[in-house]
């Protein structure tokens, strides 16, 4: 007969009682690594938001920027507001969000502005060009008034352009739907989807583009871009059709959104509403009584009147960027 020999397995080692082995590299007099503060027992590898200010003061700040943009024609207190909203949206620009689309926007509406009022309007002391009369619209003379005053216009646009920018560039578009107050909440929902919208237009403009280009497309006048603006609109078409699906599909507008985690107000949010509202309140009152906060360079242009409380004003609405500052920081 064979005998059969069994072998045992070895007794499994028991986990040391000391501290845990050093690991190969490591110093061994090295503190142990510290929680980082985006990271909470249990919750594995959560990141915050990048914005840790309110939605509903974003949206806030955004809608009294622009009144304060557009309840003046003086260039001086445009250039400041789009000044401060430019500082605003570069401090809390989040990592990896591209600005160019902006600035392509802010450029083109600028310029606009500035060659229809050039073109439209004919009046002025000082002329430098004179187009033939008999063109319609644009005809007659250009002068430097009409010139001054389509920039006071472009800066107005750009000012109020980058006032919303952060709603769209700062914000998540369920944080510009949390913004909006409950009776306006399908109308939030409308703006944010539109939002997603224009950036997927972008995007799919790009990799159609591109890989046309790869196919040997080349632009040669204005019929040989149906090869990318077709597929482009149907693939935008198409994603707007599977967005209205899967609407439908999670119950929208069969009750009342509800939302898994609810912003509280700190007092930054308070201090940038309060100082945003005061702001708005001080330009759209004294311009209800009739003060002289406006320019017009008519029929010859002059410096345009500054006063020290709206220019105070104007830079009030600089303050999210202090609040910048004081957000928590990642650690890597």
């Amino acid at each position: 007969m064979t005998a059969v020999v069994r072998r045992s397995r070895p007794a499994p080692t028991p986990p040391p009682s000391g501290p845990a082995p050093t690991p190969p590299g490591a110093r061994r007099d090295a503190p142990p690594p510290r929680a980082r503060p985006d990271q909470t027992p249990g919750s594995g590898n959560l990141t915050p938001p990048v914005a840790f200010l309110a939605p509903r003061a974003w949206l806030i700040w955004s809608l009294a920027a622009v009144t304060v943009a557009l309840s003046t024609d003086n260039p001086v207190y445009r250039g400041l507001v789009a000044l401060a909203a430019l500082t605003v949206l570069l401090t809390w620009l989040p990592a990896g969000r591209r600005v160019r689309p902006l600035a392509v926007a802010l450029v083109l509406a600028a310029g606009m502005a500035v060659l229809i009022n050039l073109l439209a309007a004919h009046t002025g002391a000082d002329a430098f060009a004179r187009l033939p009369g008999e063109w319609p619209l644009v005809g007659g003379a250009l002068t430097l008034e009409s010139l001054a005053s389509g920039g006071a216009l472009g800066l107005g646009l750009v000012a109020a352009l980058l006032a919303v920018a952060p709603l769209s560039v700062v914000l998540e578009p369920h944080d510009v739907v949390d913004a909006v107050p409950g009776p306006l909440e399908r109308t939030g929902i409308a703006v944010a989807t539109s939002l997603n919208l224009v950036s997927g237009f972008g995007r799919t403009f790009t990799a159609v583009s591109d890989a046309q280009r790869m196919r040997g497309w080349r632009p040669r006048g204005l019929r040989s871009w149906n090869e990318v603006l077709v597929p482009v609109f149907l693939t935008v078409i198409e994603d707007s059709v599977l967005l209205a699906e899967a609407m439908e599909a999670r119950g929208f507008g069969t009750g009342r959104r509800t939302s898994y985690a609810s912003s509280r107000w700190s007092r930054w949010d308070l201090a940038i509403v309060c100082a945003a509202l005061g702001s708005a309140a001080l330009f759209v009152g004294l311009r209800v009584a009739g003060a002289t906060i406006d320019w017009y360079p008519y029929p010859r242009p002059y410096l345009p009147p500054l006063s020290p409380a709206l220019v105070l004003g104007c830079l009030a609405l600089s303050l999210p960027a202090f609040a910048s500052a004081a957000r928590p920081r990642r650690r890597g």
